[in-house]
């Protein structure tokens, strides 16, 4: 018999009833605000909880905890029985591989920063920053468009991201739409995804709008997070500096 005390055996219940009402385990956050404790002591606990081998979690990926007390030994949570469950408990990361395909989504937070174009004299040497939220399963061309609107333009143009050893490397690999002219190692932004680009937090890489005008921009990944289902992205959630006018004479 499992060997736990009554504290942590309502951590064990919690994450066993979550997985069986969501079909994916929690996170960190989602218990802390369960057991309505600070995130560091939810990390604390779930260390202490996996040293006892009372759970299982796979390194480097998210919400990975697996409860290993049999489940006729889990304490109700809530005065609540736990909820049975006929899915297999999985026995190595290969196994957790074929998760049900609820598992929420990579969530992106981008910096955007304006680092050249056109601007007067007005907007000359300030900083124009956006920060924006934009799922993994979302295409570049929408973090186009949310970059477009999060700078307050109204005529579109060509634009291309680029992903080589540095910003605005034009050897690097890089995508834009079709009707460009083609170039060495080119992609579609329209079908393109952010979770194929393999990216990691601080990894910066260049977009460019409007192959006349020239209009450049550092991103840079600033954390991966996980989705919020019930919200839609991309959105915009920070704004340093006033947009400067897509055309000088505006």
């Amino acid at each position: 018999m499992a060997n736990f005390t009554a504290t942590q055996g309502r951590y064990l219940a919690f994450i066993h009833a979550y997985t069986a009402l969501h079909g994916y385990p929690p996170a960190e956050a989602d218990i802390a605000a369960a057991m309505c404790v600070s995130p560091p002591s939810v990390n604390q606990m779930v260390k202490t909880l996996e040293k006892k081998s009372l759970i299982l979690r796979h390194p480097g990926q998210p919400r990975s905890l697996e409860v290993l007390v049999p489940e006729e030994e889990i304490p109700a949570w809530n005065n609540r029985k736990p909820v049975p469950t006929s899915r297999p408990r999985r026995k190595s990361p290969i196994r957790q591989a074929s998760r049900p395909s609820a598992m929420p989504a990579n969530l992106y937070v981008l910096s955007v920063v304006l680092a050249g174009g056109p601007v007067g004299e007005k907007h000359a040497n300030k900083v124009v920053q956006r920060v924006i939220e934009i799922r993994g399963d979302q295409t570049l061309e929408q973090l186009h468009q949310a970059i477009f609107e999060a700078y307050d333009r109204w005529d579109e143009h060509l634009y291309e991201f680029q992903f080589g050893k540095r910003p605005f490397d034009p050897n690097g690999p890089n995508y834009g739409i079709d009707d460009r002219p083609k170039k060495k190692n080119q992609g579609d932004a329209r079908t393109t995804k952010l979770d194929d680009l393999d990216l990691k937090p601080e990894r910066a890489f260049g977009y460019w709008f409007d192959f006349g005008d020239d209009w450049y921009h550092q991103l840079q990944v600033d954390r991966i997070e996980q989705a919020i289902p019930t919200v839609t992205y991309p959105r915009v959630i920070k704004r340093v500096g006033h947009s400067p006018p897509q055309y000088s004479e505006e």
